[in-house]
């Protein structure tokens, strides 16, 4: 199962597909220097540290640069996982 996600994380995140309503209720991200935040079309945030990509011991971080991202309102919980070099955050912003 894993490996049929993986494929679909990455190519949502190398070009996230607009949103079904143009983005009109899509949350605005903060630029935050040394991360990206790209929204999947599912809605859920994936989050990217540009230069050295993240480990499976930094969702800390991830959830700091989430939390940045989301003008401090990411939906965090249990279902928060690591993929490759991207942290998902399912709730997406709240």
């Amino acid at each position: 199962m894993r490996a049929l996600l993986l494929p679909l994380l990455m190519a949502g995140c190398a070009a996230a597909a607009p949103m079904p309503d143009g983005g009109a209720r899509a949350p605005r991200m903060a630029e935050v220097a040394g991360y990206t935040g790209t929204f999947l079309p599912t809605g859920e945030l994936a989050v990217r540290r540009t230069a050295t990509p993240f480990r499976m011991d930094e969702g800390a971080e991830a959830k700091r640069a989430a939390n940045a991202l989301c003008g401090g309102k990411v939906a965090s919980g249990d279902r928060d996982n690591f993929i490759d070099d991207v942290w998902v955050f399912p709730g997406g912003c709240a």
